[in-house]
């Protein structure tokens, strides 16, 4: 192991003669790795003549290829091919609306263009003043002063939390009514 990490550490300092990269074929791989040329065609350019290799079998098996970064693998069946196929798709479930969204949409668009247009007063009104009677407009910020004249207003006099309700409604109302794929 030592003598490996030697010639390792020699090739990388450029100590080694060019004939013992070619003899040895993981020294010349590395070479061909490191330094991006080939070491057989090295030696032919300078007329060196590369002794045969000491074991067939270890350089058959790691012969620098063509491509500097590809190795040699031999043909194994592929794991891939025992693969089952894939499951199909479950059916998509139709996209469908939501029906509590339209319902409290509406629900909130229509009560509150009662509300501006007739007055919620008209139907349910615990407050006794003469103003309360007169003014039937429920307040929207003023829920809880419905018993006082500070939560009832003009009919017909549409101010920001009506118009708030409205657009409320209408948005709740096309989220319900908008299909989700």
């Amino acid at each position: 192991m030592s003598d490996s990490k030697g010639k390792l550490q020699q090739l990388l300092d450029g100590e080694l003669d060019p004939s013992e990269i070619a003899n040895d074929p993981t020294l010349s791989s590395l070479a061909e790795r490191i330094y991006g040329m080939d070491i057989k065609a090295l030696m032919a350019e300078k007329g060196i003549i590369a002794p045969p290799p000491l074991d067939a079998a270890t350089s058959t098996a790691a012969t620098p290829s063509a491509g500097p970064m590809v190795e040699v693998i031999p043909d194994v069946a592929s794991p891939m091919a025992n693969l089952p196929p894939p499951a199909p798709l479950p059916d998509m479930v139709a996209a469908s609306r939501k029906p509590l969204f339209i319902i409290l949409g509406l629900l909130a668009l229509g009560i509150s263009v009662f509300n501006l247009v007739v007055g919620i007063g008209e139907i349910f009104n615990p407050c006794t003043t003469d103003w309360c009677t007169t003014n039937l407009k429920l307040n929207w910020l003023s829920p809880h002063q419905i018993s006082n004249d500070s939560g009832w207003g003009e009919v017909g006099a549409a101010g920001i939390p009506d118009y708030a309700m409205i657009v409320g409604g209408v948005i709740l109302t096309l989220l319900g009514l908008r299909k989700k794929a």
